[in-house]
């Protein structure tokens, strides 16, 4: 992914959307360690696709981007986060 779209998924999203979308989600590097969740710096993206087909993955696209702590990310997101995703991406995209 292309540093520039990263930064502009970083900005829209302020942080960690879990920390929005989960009450109580407490955000956490791939080793566990506890960060804040806007600690931009230290959160990855995660593709989100429009529809369940399997084996294809979602466009580099702001559309399709949302910004994750790094544990929330490694774990892969359940199908219910996925549809917090998806709503949350129709809510910014309108």
């Amino acid at each position: 992914m292309k540093r520039g779209l990263w930064e502009a998924v970083m900005e829209r999203d302020k942080g960690c959307i879990l920390h929005r979308l989960e009450p109580g989600h407490v955000c956490r590097t791939v080793w566990g360690t506890e960060h804040p969740w806007d600690a931009t710096d230290m959160l990855t993206t995660e593709h989100v696709k429009a529809d369940l087909r399997m084996g294809k993955r979602a466009p580099d696209d702001m559309g399709f981007l949302v910004a994750l702590c790094g544990a929330a990310n490694n774990r892969p997101p359940t199908k219910v986060q996925r549809g917090l995703f998806r709503e949350y991406l129709a809510g910014v995209a309108a």
